[in-house]
């Protein structure tokens, strides 16, 4: 398949329901009305489903179990109602994929979502515009395994036997994740600079609009594949340091205990959304 009919598939994935494009609209406004959510959620029986069981869950540790839509959307808190939506609606477009476990999917997309967020301020972005381009990062793989699985199948076999991701996804397909998923960003209308940030998640050095976007994009990617394997806290200092994109964001080491305490907060909202 040429890569103009690979992009061209685009346009047959799901569009976001109406209700769902609704909620999205709601929730990117820096101060929505609790109200009018709980309403709109309310109408999605899969989200108030899922933002039921975050509210009463333990991690937000409450005794008394909620069955209002209201009083979750208030106990959980504006910033978890919009990654919660937010991501329910990009899993929700992409389901019963046989070549790829979508749980371990999300899960190791959220966690890139979530250390980019919490890692914004720092960064001087906007944490909302940062979790949703992290949600969106990698999508173009679940387009590769929508629509090419047996091709999926080998990539990720050559992936998993030591060789470049890009590389291989290029010799196979003449395009790559990257360039999908920002095809589908702008398919979707999402802003430029997180069209672009998507585009040069591996490569951030040439993003023009946001060069911080997308070199955060590529750390925090980085930070979720290797901190576990980092035993020390000065192997963890050097890592920050050493890291390219670090130049452009300047990160203090001690950034290190911020990162311990964050890590496996996006495993968490995986938990949350697949149970």
């Amino acid at each position: 398949m040429s890569q103009q009919a690979l992009l061209a598939k685009v346009d047959q994935l799901p569009r976001i329901e109406k209700v769902l494009h609704e909620l999205l609209d709601l929730v990117n406004h820096p101060e929505f009305d609790f109200d009018e959510l709980a309403l709109k959620l309310s109408m999605d029986q899969i989200l108030s489903t899922k933002v039921l069981r975050m509210a009463n869950s333990a991690l937000f540790g409450s005794r008394r179990e909620i069955s209002s839509i209201k009083e979750a959307v208030i106990r959980i808190g504006s910033d978890s109602v919009r990654s919660l939506v937010r991501s329910s609606v990009m899993s929700q477009i992409f389901t019963n994929l046989d070549t790829i476990s979508l749980k371990d999917y999300w899960a190791n997309t959220f966690e890139v979502s979530m250390i980019a967020s919490r890692l914004s301020k720092r960064a001087g972005l906007d944490r909302d515009e940062v979790f949703t381009t992290g949600t969106l990062h990698d999508i173009g793989e679940l387009m590769i395994h929508t629509n090419l699985p047996e091709l999926a199948v080998v990539i990720v076999e050559r992936v998993s036997n030591g060789e470049d991701a890009i590389a291989v996804q290029q010799e196979l397909l003449a395009t790559d994740v990257p360039t999908l998923g920002a095809k589908l960003a702008m398919a979707w209308d999402f802003p430029p600079q997180m069209v672009e940030a998507i585009a040069c998640s591996y490569q951030p050095s040439k993003a023009k609009i946001s060069p911080n976007l997308a070199h955060l994009m590529r750390f925090s990617m980085d930070i979720h594949k290797a901190w576990d394997s980092l035993t020390s806290t000065e192997e963890k200092q050097q890592f920050i340091a050493s890291h390219p994109s670090n130049e452009v964001l300047g990160f203090p080491l001690g950034m290190v205990q911020t990162i311990d305490i964050i890590r496996g907060e996006g495993y968490e909202l995986a938990y949350q959304l697949f149970g």
